[in-house]
């Protein structure tokens, strides 16, 4: 299988696109090395959001994540609510800025092969070196292979999580491996799900007005509403997927529990972006507040010096091709 690896522009900003002939991606190290662009070549879909009327650009470093573009595929890293770095030792209570800092900062090309790119970026708050690397190991699959590196003298707890903001159409919803029955809402009540800890059935529930309703479900944008799950962390998920159930197309995240143990996921429904996005992140951490993750031992630790690794699989797929559930 043929897989080419180009130079390109996007929006007037130096990117990099891996085709296979399968699926196009592009991704832009200048910012982030965000992902700013997913296609399925077969029905030409755009799985990622665009920027909209939100200007395409970097943003100064520790910005809130909400003033940026909104567009694509971040990274979030070593926290995603900001809080101060919790572990003792040198970085004691220095600041983590709003979804961390990877998204914020450049990468550089570390390896540019004629069938894969390799992105990496040097901590700014901790001391750490972190590594993309992207291919298609096979049809209509597209697999991003992380490497985080310890610069280090003493033990390092982060929270890791993938940031894909996958538009789906008319009608979406997102699948759970069936085993998964309850999820936590784990933000302000402010939005509506009641205060965090508060568990919901899955994929139905009834909410806080005693009313039937399907949290796998997703709505317009006209909305304005959101809402931000966890699945219960002895659950284990290793996969989620999202359907376009107008279209019959879906997309497939895949990894392995002991590499990544814990599954979030993030509903806009017009609150804080221009189209509806699903957000599956499966993570490192639960949940989102690193500080709060490593007071609840729920949280990845990196010994100094050492190197953690962790792999995603995204498979696309389309109508008359069954999502594969388990």
């Amino acid at each position: 299988m043929e897989v080419l690896v180009n130079q390109t522009i996007w929006h007037g900003i130096e990117a990099w696109t891996l085709a296979s002939p399968d699926l196009s991606v592009t991704m832009v190290p200048s910012m982030g090395a965000k992902i700013v662009s997913l296609v399925d070549l077969h029905t030409q879909t755009e799985w990622l959001i665009d920027s909209g009327k939100r200007p395409f650009r970097p943003v100064a470093y520790g910005a809130a994540f909400e003033h940026q573009d909104m567009s694509g595929w971040d990274e979030m890293f070593p926290t995603i609510v900001a809080c101060r770095y919790p572990a003792p030792g040198d970085h004691y209570s220095v600041n983590l800025p709003d979804h961390g800092e990877a998204w914020s900062l450049p990468w550089h090309i570390e390896q540019n092969e004629k069938n894969s790119l390799s992105l990496s970026m040097q901590g700014f708050a901790l001391p750490y070196q972190f590594k993309r690397t992207a291919d298609c190991p096979e049809p209509a699959t597209l697999r991003l292979q992380y490497a985080l590196t310890s610069l280090a003298s003493e033990p390092m707890p982060y929270i890791w999580a993938a940031h894909p903001q996958f538009t789906c159409g008319m009608e979406g919803q997102v699948i759970f491996p069936p085993e998964i029955t309850q999820v936590v809402n784990t933000i302000s009540e402010t939005w509506g799900w009641g205060p965090p800890e508060t568990h919901f059935g899955w994929p139905q529930a009834t909410d806080l007005n005693g009313l039937p309703v399907r949290t796998d479900l997703v709505g317009p944008a006209t909305l304005k509403q959101a809402r931000k799950f966890f699945v219960l962390p002895q659950d284990r998920p290793t996969w989620v997927a999202v359907l376009r159930r107008d279209s019959g197309q879906w997309i497939r995240i895949e990894w392995a529990s002991q590499e990544l143990p814990y599954l979030g996921l993030w509903v806009d429904e017009g609150a804080l972006n221009h189209k509806s996005v699903v957000t599956p992140e499966p993570t490192t951490g639960w949940y989102d507040d690193l500080a709060l993750a490593y007071q609840n031992g729920k949280v990845a630790i990196l010994p100094a010096g050492d190197t953690h690794t962790w792999t995603l699989i995204i498979r696309l797929g389309h109508d008359g091709q069954p999502i594969p559930h388990k």
